[in-house]
């Protein structure tokens, strides 16, 4: 069994709860979640490059952010929307590949399941990074349904542990008696556990999860429904539709960037037609700052993907929830992924757990442009890997001096399949370069800054304000000794066999 018995009391509470309000007034609710998408590209947050004319119509009749936080890398992120926690208190400290045997443990209680329980359909369309075997997937947390992929578009995965549906589709050499002599496979498509496509079509991604977000959202249309719409792009290899291909300024990467931007048209296109429009919050955000060799833009900000700087941990956010969310709402309130869980599962009429540490805030007031609201939070901490590297409180962000730890000078250097194919030595020089350029964008060990007067951070006021220092470390310190006496473990599968 996956569940402490205090969890299943907990979901069959809520479940049982009554509420004032009816299933017909419960919101929809849809979050699309591009992947390794930055501050600096989408034209609502000023791209000139890259035309987003769908996801800028949601921010001018709903609310848009520009102090939404949440991880540096892919996995964790992922584990604090889904958890409401800090991705470290669950055991999710960083990217996730397919020789690790960890993942979300079953025992967390996630938002799918918290929103289940207030008598929601729930469905996940798209990438899922949080554990490689099937006691970690999307349908033992919470979903109903899942179409996607397992992990980043760039990982391979053992065949050996999956199932291929009946009609499943091998292609590029691929055949259904060799797939399981392989070591490895490339990435697949997925559905429910099973997979349908290996290696899977990248090129249709964004519109195979579109027609299903239509599809699923057609279904269930007498009902509340969540949908986590999690897109595989802008991730590395990138790829578009022939549609799209050459549409935008900035090469194939804004190209896979107006196509997301399509896709979200159609499914606001399709809840108006559907008359479910006016009772339906979308957000739109991505997982991580961009990755900057491959044409990602973090606009004003410093740093990237992987990064602790505000490029790799700040991102878009828009909202949008007609006449529940003021038109026009513009905050630089500090937010973060984790308070989704918090603000949708009251939005639904549900209770947040008691039983455990809940990191996230309900941040609903801001979203509903309630006069003088501010951000629930004292302080924003940044988490990378284990550490704990920085906090922000108000205009002022401290990033603490981790030189010496190895696992904060250590540098992951993704490289495409068909980069994977080049010769050792031009592998070794890409990697190097690459991570020659992560270096620099992850910028001094230890700094201040002001972020209103310098959201790039370029003026490091660390010797010019030591008590300003004192206090944030202070704090950090404090936060650093409440989490590691709140941990909560990963799940753990039998190790990975590829024998």
């Amino acid at each position: 069994m996956y569940r402490t018995l205090s969890s299943i009391l907990i979901l069959c509470l809520a479940a049982a709860h009554s509420h004032a309000q009816s299933e017909s007034q419960k919101p929809n609710v849809i979050v699309i979640l591009a992947d390794d998408l930055g501050y600096g590209d989408l034209s609502c947050y000023d791209a000139e490059d890259i035309s987003t004319p769908n996801i800028d119509r949601m921010a001018n009749e709903g609310a848009k952010f520009s102090s939404f936080y949440v991880s540096a890398v892919c996995s964790p992120t992922r584990a604090a929307l889904m958890t409401g926690c800090h991705p470290t208190r669950v055991g999710i400290g960083g990217v996730m590949f397919p020789r690790n045997n960890h993942g979300l443990n079953p025992d967390e209680i996630t938002l799918p399941e918290l929103l289940k329980g207030q008598g929601y359909a729930t469905a996940i369309i798209g990438k899922w990074h949080l554990g490689n075997e099937d006691m970690f997937q999307p349908l033992n947390h919470g979903f109903d349904t899942w179409y996607g992929t397992p992990a980043s578009n760039n990982q391979f995965f053992y065949p050996t542990i999956k199932k291929y549906a009946a009609d499943c589709v091998f292609r590029e050499g691929y055949t259904r008696d060799g797939i399981l002599k392989r070591e490895t496979a490339a990435c697949p498509l997925i559905r429910d556990n099973v997979v349908t496509e290996v290696p899977a079509d990248q090129t249709q991604f964004t519109q195979r999860y579109t027609r299903e977000t239509i599809r699923f959202i057609t279904r269930n249309k007498d009902r509340p429904f969540f949908v986590y719409l999690a897109h595989n792009m802008p991730h590395i290899p990138l790829h578009a539709s022939d549609k799209f291909v050459g549409s935008s300024q900035r090469g194939i990467y804004g190209d896979t960037i107006q196509e997301l931007d399509w896709s979200t048209g159609e499914i606001l296109r399709s809840l108006k037609e559907l008359g479910l429009d006016a009772n339906t919050l979308v957000i739109f955000t991505s997982d991580n700052g961009p990755n900057t060799g491959k044409g990602g833009s973090a606009g004003r900000l410093k740093g990237g993907k992987g990064s602790t700087l505000e490029g790799g941990v700040r991102v878009p956010f828009v909202a949008r929830w007609p006449e529940s969310i003021p038109a026009g709402t513009e905050s630089d309130e500090t937010i973060t992924g984790m308070d989704l869980l918090p603000t949708l599962t009251r939005l639904a009429g549900g209770d947040v757990p008691s039983d455990r540490v809940i990191d996230g805030k309900d941040i609903w007031p801001l979203l509903a442009g309630e006069p003088d609201a501010k951000s629930p939070h004292e302080a924003v901490y940044y988490l990378r890997g284990r550490g704990v590297q920085g906090i922000r409180v108000g205009d002022w962000k401290y990033l603490v001096d981790d030189s010496s730890k190895k696992e904060a000078s250590r540098i992951k250097v993704e490289l495409t399949a068909e980069e994977q194919k080049l010769p050792r030595r031009e592998r070794k020089a890409l990697i190097k370069e690459r991570g020659k350029a992560a270096a620099q964008n992850r910028g001094p060990t230890a700094a201040l800054y002001n972020l209103t007067n310098d959201i790039g951070e370029q003026n490091n006021l660390l010797a010019k304000h030591p008590k300003i220092v004192a206090r944030l470390k202070k704090l950090l310190d404090e936060f650093g000794r409440e989490l590691r006496s709140n941990l909560r473990p990963a799940g753990v599968a039998e190790p990975v066999s590829i024998d």
